[in-house]
C-alpha cells in the first residue's frame, strides 16, 4: 500500500523488498512449531514471484479491458519469522528524480485511496500511518493501526548507496488487511460502485 502514493507522485526506477512474514500467513498447518521457534525460514514457496508480478499489476493502468503493468523493476526476498500476525517489510526504492524525505512523508500522510474517498465503513481514515520513533513500526505494537486495516511506516530516510535512494520499514496486519479485511473492503467497494 505504501507504493501507491509514491507511484502516483514520483518516478520510481526500482524497488527492492525484504519481507519478514508472520506465521499466520502460512495458514494453520503452514509452519511446524519446531521449524519456527528460535528460527527464521528464508524461503516461502512462490511468494517472491507473486510479489514481483502482483505489485506491478496492482499499480498498473486499467483501460476498461486490460491492465498495463506499472513500469519499474521489483526484486523481493521473502522470509517466515516467529511472529504470530503482522508482516514487516524493509523497502528500498531507487527513484528517477530527486526528492526530499518530507515530500515522501507528505505523500504517505496525505494518501487517500478510493475507499477513503467513498468513506467505506471498513476503510481506515488514514491508510498509511507514519511512526517517527527510531524503533518503530513493530508487529506487536503497530499491526492493529486503523483496526488492523492501516499500514504503519517508519524509519523513512534517504539511502546514499543508491542514486536517489529511499528506504523505510512498514508493518501491516496480514490477516486483517491482507486477507479477511481486504475481502470485506472489496465487497463494500463493489456494493458502492454497482
Amino acid at each position: 500500500m505504501t507504493l501507491k502514493p509514491l507511484y502516483d507522485q514520483f518516478d520510481i526506477k526500482r524497488v527492492y523488498v525484504s519481507t519478514m512474514q508472520a506465521v499466520s500467513g502460512a495458514g494453520y498447518n503452514g509452519v511446524p512449531s519446531m521449524a519456527i521457534v528460535d528460527n527464521l525460514v528464508p524461503y516461502i514457496g512462490e511468494e517472491e514471484e507473486k510479489m514481483e508480478t502482483e505489485t506491478l499489476h496492482l499499480l498498473g493502468d486499467f483501460d476498461g479491458e486490460t491492465v498495463t503493468n506499472a513500469n519499474f523493476g521489483v526484486s523481493t526476498s521473502c522470509h517466515r519469522v516467529a511472529v504470530l500476525d503482522g508482516h514487516t517489510e524493509a523497502v528500498f526504492i531507487e527513484m528517477n528524480e530527486d526528492f526530499e524525505v518530507n515530500e515522501i512523508k507528505s505523500s504517505f500522510s496525505g494518501f487517500k485511496g478510493l475507499p477513503q474517498k467513498l468513506n467505506l465503513h471498513s476503510a481506515p481514515e488514514n491508510p498509511v500511518v507514519i511512526r517517527e520513533e527510531d524503533n518503530r513500526p513493530q508487529p506487536r505494537m503497530d499491526r492493529m493501526e486503523g483496526k488492523g486495516m492501516a499500514v504503519s511506516v517508519g524509519r523513512i530516510r534517504k539511502d546514499d548507496v543508491f542514486d536517489r535512494g529511499l528506504k523505510y520499514i512498514l508493518v501491516g496486519h496480514n490477516t486483517i488487511r491482507g486477507a479477511a479485511g481486504a475481502s470485506i473492503l472489496n465487497a463494500e467497494l463493489i456494493n458502492e460502485i454497482m
